[in-house]
């Protein structure tokens, strides 16, 4: 039997537009403009990135502390940090992260020292990493693990999403969903459905998303 022996598929942004609104049994933009089906793209990722964590976002950054600075700028693009370990003489070190709240009732503040605690300043714009105490010196390095945002579907021509192919399924299905909450006529039980199989499909993908790690059964042994 012979196959095709490409890996290739995939949607473009228009494609997924077509696509989902297939679903619905309508016409091919049911109404709507691409620009309020590309509009519903970009709130479906917004809601995405507010259920938790997008491995494919995740990037790591090295950043050289100074000494007795507290406060180290992320990217714009970054929405939360994971993680952060300082590296000392070949060492990694895993700081401890705290809440902003918790950070600002530390009573002294220019404490110096090897930092053991960050915490994630969320300003509208530019997050920023905060670590205590304050750096002793300027030769330690931290190891910042973020998460970014998703990149935003604009019209430009054959433009694709920004997630892996496994994610396609609910990105069409859901904006189905989207484009069927916005069209008149839409009987409730087919919102519904499209709904259902929205949720389904996310929650498989985000699963299979999902960080893998070798698993050891023990056998339980009586002694008696």
């Amino acid at each position: 039997m012979a196959t095709s022996g490409t890996f290739n598929f995939n949607l473009d942004i228009d494609e997924v537009i077509q696509e989902a609104t297939e679903m619905i049994g309508g016409e091919q933009t049911l109404g709507h403009t691409p620009a309020s089906a590309r509009r519903s793209i970009n709130l479906m990722l917004k809601d995405w990135q507010n259920r938790g964590i997008l491995l494919w976002t995740t990037y790591t950054t090295l950043v050289t502390v100074a000494t007795s600075t507290t406060s180290y700028a992320l990217a714009n693009d970054t929405l939360d940090a994971l993680e952060v370990v300082l590296r000392r003489d070949n060492t990694d070190i895993q700081l401890e992260r705290i809440s902003f709240e918790e950070y600002q009732i530390i009573p002294n503040k220019t404490q110096t020292g090897r930092p053991s605690q960050f915490t994630i300043k969320r300003d509208r714009d530019n997050p920023t990493v905060l670590v205590w105490p304050i750096p002793e010196n300027s030769t330690d390095i931290l190891n910042i693990e973020g998460i970014r945002e998703l990149e935003d579907a604009n019209k430009s021509a054959d433009q694709n999403a920004d997630l892996p192919k496994r994610f396609l399924p609910p990105l069409t299905c859901g904006l189905s969903y989207y484009l069927a909450m916005k069209t008149a006529g839409t009987p409730p039980d087919r919102i519904a459905m499209l709904k259902g199989n929205y949720e389904e499909l996310l929650a498989r993908a985000l699963e299979e998303d999902r960080q893998r790690a070798s698993m050891y059964i023990v056998p339980r042994i009586n002694t008696v």
